[in-house]
């Protein structure tokens, strides 16, 4: 048994592989004369006949596959051409884009708190309409044209600086970006 064992071992050595399989068992048992069944392979399921190799291609070149293979063999999808399905695709889409959108307003926009208690669980979107809603998305807010520039320069000269506002209550301790109150960055000295 154990010769079995190191020369089965060997020849799984020597095959490449890191533990014995069945084949390298039997092959140990025939070198050490011992009559033994190979394993019979199952045959494959043949689908069609297979056609023989003309005679340009010599003979210890492999058999052609099953005609299942190369007949008919579909790269892409069939478009979708029924009237019932283009309809569900197209209210499905439209759903998952009404839905993205109400979560990105939600996100972006004033909320109103259905429990007073705490302001940021549940929140929904504030029934304030905007003019223009998505301006402020698309103008940038860190610059400052001149005649703001100019007019804050007086107004600091004439008065102090306000303290900073203090962070709302409970602010600090969301985790969750989405919900917590926006931060405007500060505006540089130039």
């Amino acid at each position: 048994m154990v010769e079995v064992g190191r020369s089965s071992r060997a020849y799984c050595e020597h095959a490449g592989r890191c533990e014995p399989i069945v084949n390298d068992v039997a092959i140990a048992m025939i070198e050490m004369v011992s009559k033994v069944k190979p394993p019979i392979q199952p045959k494959t399921l043949q689908a069609g006949i297979k056609p023989t190799l003309p005679s340009y291609i010599p003979d210890y070149y492999p058999p052609f596959p099953d005609p299942h293979a190369y007949i008919r063999t579909p790269t892409h999808k069939q478009p979708m051409t029924e009237y019932e399905g283009i309809r569900e695709k197209a209210a499905s889409q439209k759903r998952d884009l009404d839905r993205a959108l109400s979560r990105f307003i939600a996100k972006t926009g004033t909320k109103q708190a259905i429990l007073p208690d705490d302001p940021t669980s549940y929140p929904l979107v504030s029934c304030k309409p905007h003019p223009n809603p998505y301006l402020e998305a698309l103008l940038p807010k860190d610059q400052e044209f001149q005649e703001e520039d100019e007019a804050n320069k007086k107004k600091k000269k004439a008065a102090p600086e306000p303290p900073e506002p203090k962070p709302q209550e409970g602010s600090a301790d969301i985790d969750n970006p989405y919900l917590r109150s926006v931060k405007l960055p500060r505006k540089r000295k130039r």
